[in-house]
């Protein structure tokens, strides 16, 4: 476990700051003339493929017991169901907002209603509860749809996508705990510290270095926290034969595993 973990985090690590150095680039390109504005897309599009490539060739890698790396062509063929599966899953995290932003703005009206009905007052943990839910669908439940999405899509393809089983595979207790510690001990815990500074701290180089090595360390956490939501995602998964293939290689039809050369089969990967 330790291994294909760690392996993961730093893939996903380094080509999400690729993805971010294209977005940044996109941030300081001046569109004065046709050639910048062609730059832009260009560099909008290397940031979106990017960061799609990561986590759906790690989440390939982990299912078939490949290296990332060399899962990226297979994963490549992963994209158009991953764009699926963010629509669906961006319908359902925007719901939750939109949800919110209406209670919020009818919130009012909910304690006047309360009142006349049973004289109830006090409505603090009414609407405490309704911040906590949503940010328990966009917090926990989006992440696990995500992993479960693209785990499914590296193990079964279109049609168990397009039928969103994923979706309910994403309920799974275990997947929703690893996510919900995850989101807890990695992510939030790590970003309340983003600001601090020992008082001691002198402000030269230092400070940069201490800055620098803690919001490394938060990245780095971030990405730990979303490897083990896939990897727990991947273990409830069985690819269906002939997914793995030759690296890069779709599948032959009827779910055999294409001939080499000599004619004999190729093995199926070991999981």
């Amino acid at each position: 476990m330790i291994r294909p973990v760690l392996t993961t985090t730093l893939w996903l690590a380094g080509i999400d700051a690729l993805s971010l150095l294209a977005a940044a680039a996109f941030l300081y390109t001046p569109e004065s003339n046709l050639l910048m504005l062609l730059l832009s897309v260009a560099l909008v599009v290397v940031a979106a493929v990017a960061a799609m490539l990561s986590s759906s060739s790690a989440a390939w890698g982990l299912v078939h017991g490949r290296s990332p790396w060399h899962a990226l062509r297979p994963s490549l063929r992963m994209l158009p169901l991953l764009l699926v599966a963010l629509v669906v899953i961006g319908l359902l995290c925007g719901g939750a907002g939109w949800f919110e932003q209406w209670w919020l703005r009818r919130a009012g009206e909910v304690d006047a209603a309360l009142i006349a009905a049973g004289d109830v007052t006090r409505t603090r943990w009414l609407h405490a509860s309704v911040r906590w839910c949503v940010a328990l669908v966009q917090w926990v439940l989006v992440p696990a749809w995500l992993a479960s999405s693209l785990t499914w899509a590296a193990a079964y393809g279109g049609r168990e996508m397009v039928s969103l089983k994923w979706l309910t595979a994403g309920l799974d207790w275990r997947l929703l705990l690893v996510t919900l510690a995850g989101v807890i001990v990695l992510v939030w815990l790590p970003w309340g510290a983003v600001y601090w500074r020992p008082r001691t701290l002198p402000a030269s180089t230092i400070e940069v270095a201490f800055t620098a090595i803690k919001l490394g360390i938060i990245y780095l956490a971030t990405h730990l926290a979303w490897t083990l939501a896939l990897w727990t995602a991947a273990r409830s998964v069985q690819p269906a034969p002939g997914t793995g293939g030759f690296e890069g290689l779709p599948p032959v039809a009827g779910g055999q595993s294409p001939a080499v050369h000599d004619g004999t089969p190729e093995p199926e990967p070991i999981c």
